[in-house]
């Protein structure tokens, strides 16, 4: 009797330690993988270019942009305006959302330039501080009449910003955000390549403060 009590037991135990030894079943398709369920996010694209400008007066046409999931369309959803009317930059936000409620978004912006680009104009290129050769700026022309400067204001502190040029003479900076507040201002370019920044930033109790560049 206590040997088949031993017998009995050994055969409980070698099933115990089969069952253990037996893999779990693994889930794993396009809607979940173990216990994770599987979201396809929004592939959410900007129909034509991330910087445009128009002429003041001028209508803007929205080249759109476009959502799917999966292949399947999404509805895209358009905020922001153009002024037209105003010389400017302007954002106009473009976002989809999938079907987990997860969102996707891009961005454009449009500037509106006082007139059209003069042909030829282009002020791209590397600028020195006025006290500081050393110091440099690059200006990078993001669309017809608009510009990126990587510092509009000394060697001792770097400011970037962005401007509007359509004669290749007079610069108009937009209200924008900074590191260090809103800046605004304008500006002029010379034959010679005396570029002059006239700054307004509010909230660092500037106003209306010249920082002089030069074309190298």
């Amino acid at each position: 009797m206590k040997n088949n009590r031993i017998h009995f037991f050994s055969i409980v135990l070698l099933l115990v330690v089969i069952s253990s030894c037996k893999k779990d079943t693994i889930i794993s398709n396009d809607k979940q993988v173990g216990t994770s369920k599987v979201t396809h996010f929004a592939d959410l694209k900007l129909l034509g270019d991330p910087i445009m400008s128009i002429v003041k007066g001028a209508a803007f046409t929205d080249p759109g942009a476009t959502a799917s999931q999966s292949g399947a369309p999404l509805t895209v959803t358009v905020t922001g305006t153009v002024n037209t009317g105003a010389v400017g930059f302007y954002t106009v936000n473009y976002t989809a959302t999938n079907s987990d409620g997860f969102p996707a978004a891009v961005s454009r912006q449009v500037a509106v330039l006082p007139s059209a680009e003069v042909a030829g104009v282009d002020l791209s290129g590397t600028y020195y501080y006025a006290t500081a050769v050393a110091t440099t700026s690059t200006i990078t022309k993001l669309a017809p009449g608009v510009y990126a400067t990587t510092n509009c204001w000394s060697n001792a502190t770097t400011i970037a910003c962005q401007f509007i040029c359509a004669d290749g003479t007079h610069i108009i900076m937009p209200s924008q955000a900074t590191p260090y507040g809103t800046l605004s201002g304008t500006g002029t370019l010379s034959v010679a390549g005396a570029l002059q920044y006239v700054v307004t930033i509010p909230e660092q109790g500037i106003s209306g403060t010249p920082r002089n560049w030069h074309a190298q």
